[in-house]
């Protein structure tokens, strides 16, 4: 079924269709281990699916795949540290991250009105998708944003939560499609590769809350910007279950790069479906090693 997704979407890449088809696979903690692929064509979505538990919708980004380090790492600190338990649904677009950087951004478009569709089908009430958390990884912060928009505009209501994961930068500075603080409920982001030449993420403030780790680029034990990017997803992950990890408020953009950000401390990432802080912006410091 899964290479059998994949061959449609490249199918449908070929002749020029407007619907790429997204590989979706649900992990439950019963079946961590069993990946179950969803069949799209299916009414509902189906047993090990619970619709009493919350759902978290996690996206690759350029070059990803469902096997990429983000998919493992996170999947695994949710549904082994977080109680009561969750539905983690991968998406998987790895046919169209594959390509170049700039064919891939052309793709995004297309990857995130198939997973709004997605979410519209099988989240059909308003509490429905207000049990529904998207988690983006560069690109993938942008398709999720793009698909909160469709949602919100199918009179669905909004996602209860998107968190951008170091969004992409290149080709998106001025891009009127990128995640924005009004995609869902409650809009959370993690910079951690915003500067530099070479750059990957964005370093502009996108959500409800921006968190900076480390000033948000540059991370500690990072040679590369993809180590800094990756940092993103590796927090996230760490979120689950280290309780240090916990962000100061910055009055700002000087305070923030000074590193003289003070307050009430928040918890950075985790799956709570809302939060409220004393400022937009805020600065977390980590150490080099996981889980930091």
């Amino acid at each position: 079924m899964w290479k059998l997704a994949i061959i449609l979407a490249a199918v449908a890449v070929s002749y020029g269709q407007a619907k790429l088809v997204n590989t979706y696979i649900l992990y439950t903690k019963s079946t961590q281990n069993l990946p179950q692929t969803i069949d799209i064509n299916a009414n509902a979505l189906a047993t090990p699916f619970d619709s009493n538990l919350n759902t978290i919708i996690l996206v690759h980004g350029h070059g990803g795949s469902v096997n990429s380090q983000l998919n493992p790492l996170v999947k695994d600190a949710i549904l082994k540290y977080q109680d009561p338990s969750l539905n983690v649904i991968v998406v998987d677009w790895s046919r169209e991250a594959s390509f170049s950087y700039s064919v891939a951004v052309e793709s995004v478009p297309l990857v995130a009105e198939n997973l709004g569709d997605f979410i519209i089908k099988f989240f059909p009430a308003a509490t429905d998708v207000a049990k529904v958390h998207l988690v983006g990884f560069g690109l993938g912060a942008h398709i999720v944003g793009i698909a909160g928009r469709q949602v919100a505009a199918a009179a669905s209501g909004r996602v209860a939560r998107i968190t951008g994961l170091d969004p992409s930068g290149s080709q998106w500075g001025s891009n009127s499609e990128r995640l924005t603080r009004t995609d869902a409920a409650y809009v959370e982001v993690i910079h951690t590769d915003g500067s530099g030449l070479f750059s990957n993420g964005i370093g502009t403030a996108l959500g409800d809350i921006d968190i900076y780790a480390n000033g948000g680029s540059n991370q500690p034990g990072c040679l590369t910007h993809t180590c800094s990017h990756e940092r993103a997803y590796e927090l996230f992950a760490a979120s689950m279950f280290n309780t240090e990890l916990k962000a100061v408020p910055c009055s700002s953009t000087t305070q923030l790069n000074l590193n003289l950000c003070k307050g009430n401390p928040l918890d950075i990432g985790g799956v709570r479906l809302s939060k409220t802080g004393s400022s937009r912006i805020y600065r977390i410091n980590t150490r080099r090693n996981y889980p930091f």
